[in-house]
């Protein structure tokens, strides 16, 4: 068990920290191509596109394929994007080189969870996410400090290079520890789900992307994200009724699910916004540097850590409600202060905001995925890990562009009309005039994200009280009879 939860860590930790060292080397992008930042926008908004296009064929290629093939497959090609975009020698070709790497990691993170999901078994998910979740809370903390080492050494080039010892790592563990056995039942591709499902989750994120970028509704924002939701409509439809859809959405009558995925989506809404409007903060507002800005929240990981392992035992014996709740209490609780935030707010009191909201974080995240699990067949959760991720991705991308959409809108007053944009390119005495409105700008923008926090404690109180008993399967009472079919049920 210990060595399949090191395959799938890595590969999960090479995955988020990719993500979020590329955020860090935006600046260095823009300056070396010589191109606008809109322009590299589009290094980080591709991504997302590929993400979401090739999340909802996860859980046919497992059944086809099996999850040690595809979790291999989908490394190569998370490897090949990597090398092929730190070889990049113009823009496009970067972009596209970033659709590449999307194809191969979209299916990691879904492969990987249902991999542990099934080797777990009744009674253990809660610990066994709970140290998988690791390098999920670590990357988006740990991943600009060491973005920032990088580029203060080498060029851009290098945060793409350094994925290839890792992956390849990965692969060379995954070949020999991997269980060769675990496909599902073969079935068609439907391809009437294909023709809807990925491309309307593609135009989703593209719009609500774009309405972040732009500020407002524009027409490019009208017409993708309404084609977006029209296409996913018509996939719902279609899968409510085909025999073997894309996505199992009958999966949703599983109340566990329900809830799980409903609460997922407010916290990591919130979790995404959290951390695009604290990082302007410390840099625009504050003039800190890209380190200081991620040595300033790292002690939320130091939080989460401190809990994790003990959030993982606590669930399995009484079930993942009340560890799930008393975290988002937490993180409310850790956020609501930055509600106040002054221009002479001190670094230690926000630090001990963020220790705070780690140890929330801790006993949120990963349980809360465990917990969705919590009444599934093993042939059942290839399919949940898929809607997981996307769910994921949708929230993650709605979240931050919300929040930016706000931000313009508050700091416009401020900033006479420039928005996020004019924050860059102010002096330091002009940064410290404008201090007060500022903070105050920011600070009321941090009640998008304590309200994200608490909404989601209501989804999270329909979760169980106690962990489910071996064999026992569900759909909306919470109760079972533990039929011998569901004999590998897994526990959350």
């Amino acid at each position: 068990m210990t060595l399949v939860a090191s395959v799938t860590i890595l590969g999960s930790l090479i995955s988020v920290f990719d993500t979020t060292i590329v955020q860090v080397a935006v600046p260095s992008l823009v300056r070396g191509f010589d191109t606008s930042l809109f322009t590299v926008q589009w290094v980080s908004t591709v991504y997302l596109l590929a993400l979401a296009s090739v999340v909802p064929l996860t859980a046919w290629a497992n059944d086809r394929f099996g999850t040690k093939r595809v979790w291999i497959a989908s490394m190569a090609m998370f490897l090949f994007g990597s090398l092929l975009c730190g070889l990049a020698n113009s823009m496009a070709l970067l972009v596209v080189a970033r659709a590449v790497q999307g194809i191969g990691g979209g299916m990691l993170l879904p492969t990987g969870q249902t991999i542990l999901a099934r080797e777990a078994g009744p009674g253990r998910l809660g610990r066994v996410m709970a140290v998988v979740g690791i390098p999920s809370m670590l990357g988006p903390l740990l991943g600009p400090i060491f973005g920032g080492l990088i580029l203060s050494r080498l060029s851009w080039r290098w945060i793409f290079f350094v994925n290839l010892p890792l992956g390849l790592l990965g692969i060379a563990m995954a070949w020999v520890i991997l269980d060769r056995g675990d496909r599902g039942m073969p079935r068609k591709l439907d391809l009437v789900g294909l023709a809807l499902l990925p491309p309307g989750l593609a135009a989703l994120v593209y719009g609500i992307s774009e309405f972040g970028n732009a500020g407002r509704v524009s027409a490019v924002v009208a017409v993708s994200g309404g084609l977006g939701i029209v296409l996913v409509a018509l996939f719902v439809a279609h899968a409510l009724r085909a025999p073997h859809p894309l996505l199992d959405l009958r999966l949703w009558k599983h109340a566990a699910l329900r809830a799980a995925q409903a609460a997922m989506f407010l916290y990591l809404a919130g979790t995404n916004a959290v951390l695009f409007l604290v990082q302007l903060y410390y840099q625009f507002a504050r003039g800190d540097s890209a380190i200081k800005a991620a040595l300033l929240v790292s002690p939320s990981a130091f939080g989460a850590m401190l809990v994790l392992t003990a959030a993982g035992r606590v669930m399995d014996r009484r079930g993942p409600r009340p560890v799930i709740v008393f975290g988002l209490l937490m993180i409310t609780l850790g956020v609501f202060p930055l509600t106040m935030v002054g221009p002479d707010t001190s670094d230690v009191w926000l630090s001990v905001c963020w220790f705070v909201r780690g140890i929330g974080v801790g006993a949120t995240a990963t349980p809360l995925t465990a917990a969705g699990y919590a009444t599934l067949r093993s042939e059942e959760i290839p399919g949940a890990s898929t809607l997981m991720s996307i769910v994921q991705y949708v929230a993650g991308a709605l979240g931050t562009a919300v929040a930016a959409v706000l931000l313009q809108r508050r700091l416009s007053g401020v900033t006479g009309g420039g928005g996020v944009q004019s924050l860059a390119g102010l002096s330091d005495a002009a940064r410290r005039r404008v201090a007060p409105e500022l903070a105050d700008a920011f600070g009321g923008l941090f009640w998008f994200t304590v309200a994200l926090a608490a909404l989601a404690i209501v989804p999270a109180l329909l979760l169980r009280t106690r962990p489910p008993a071996v064999g026992e399967r569900d759909g909306d009472t919470g109760t079972g009879t533990g039929t011998p079919e569901a004999a590998d049920t897994v526990a959350g």
